[in-house]
């Protein structure tokens, strides 16, 4: 609803919810989909609503990950294209919504398996963007996959919080039962791969890459004051953030936005951040650490689409 225009019919009705149900609720759950330059702006648009109408309550991320195929414009155009046509074809049959109906089609072709199988019998020929999502994808594009989630991970966490957003659910943990699961189907394709763990012999025991940088994040921020973004002119698309953390030096964030797929293609560029010690330690989101001494009073940092914490 935040990505639609204003004035929209989603705006509007949300704006009645907000007004007609002020003292009805406790906390206004933002889902942080889609494009991280838009977090901040998803957050603004939530406490717009609640101050259109005089009170303005804590916002919470009850949703957030990343990413998914509607990111990518090349991976949504095959998908668009191919659904419609799916059920452009079974546009004319209108089946009964009865039960018994419904019971009798259980497992039944339909227009989504239609449309996801399509996907599947041509999965060499797709955009890149969007085999990452399926099943079975070349381990090259599950490796790129994987490093995209690590890094959103990280960067959808920070922006919320430079935002003042203090409590935030990562979607999802894990699947929500250790069976087999129905790839050919369009969630599978959406949220698929975007849990935390998987199953070994029915137990949590498998923990997938971004698991281990949402650890590594949750280490680095713990006790935080405040989350703020400092002002950088150099590059123009680097995102700066200082950390304040009770008990422990300020921890500063680092990354350059850039194309989720392909800017890790990008060379990192220099920025010379100010610094007071004499050396700091210097961690990716993957868990790559080395030291950087500083010169000139300040530190050298190769800065890419990657996050780096920085700290004494």
């Amino acid at each position: 609803m935040f990505s639609s225009e204003p004035g929209s019919a989603p705006r509007q009705f949300f704006d009645y919810v907000a007004g007609a149900g002020r003292d009805a609720f406790d906390l206004f759950s933002v889902h942080l989909y889609g494009d991280l330059a838009a977090v901040p702006g998803y957050i603004a648009t939530a406490r717009q609503f609640m101050r259109a109408h005089g009170y303005l309550k804590p916002v919470v991320a009850g949703e957030h990950a990343g990413p998914q195929p509607f990111e990518f414009p090349e991976a949504m155009k095959v998908m668009q294209e191919t659904f419609v046509a799916a059920f452009a074809d079974a546009a004319g049959s209108s089946p009964s919504q009865s039960t018994e109906e419904l019971a009798s089609r259980a497992g039944q072709d339909t227009p989504e398996r239609r449309a996801m199988t399509a996907l599947y019998d041509r999965i060499d020929s797709l955009p890149p963007e969007l085999q990452m999502f399926m099943a079975g994808a070349p381990a090259e594009l599950e490796a790129r996959r994987d490093r995209i989630n690590c890094r959103q991970v990280v960067t959808r966490t920070v922006l919320a919080l430079a935002e003042g957003v203090r409590r935030t659910a990562y979607w999802n943990l894990a699947p929500e039962y250790p069976g087999p699961v129905d790839h050919v189907q369009m969630m599978h394709l959406m949220i698929g791969k975007l849990p935390l763990l998987g199953y070994s012999e029915g137990e949590l025991g498998v923990r997938h890459p971004a698991a281990e940088s949402f650890a590594l994040l949750a280490d680095k921020v713990a006790g935080a004051r405040s989350v703020t973004r400092v002002a950088a002119a150099d590059p123009s698309g680097l995102y700066a953030f200082e950390v304040d953390r009770a008990g422990r030096e300020p921890l500063l964030v680092l990354w350059e936005h850039r194309d989720p797929f392909h800017g890790e293609n990008e060379p990192p560029v220099t920025v010379a951040w100010p610094w007071p010690a004499e050396t700091a330690a210097v961690t990716d989101v993957f868990g790559r650490t080395w030291t950087v001494r500083r010169q000139d009073d300040r530190i050298q940092l190769p800065v890419s689409v990657t996050p780096l914490f920085v700290e004494e």
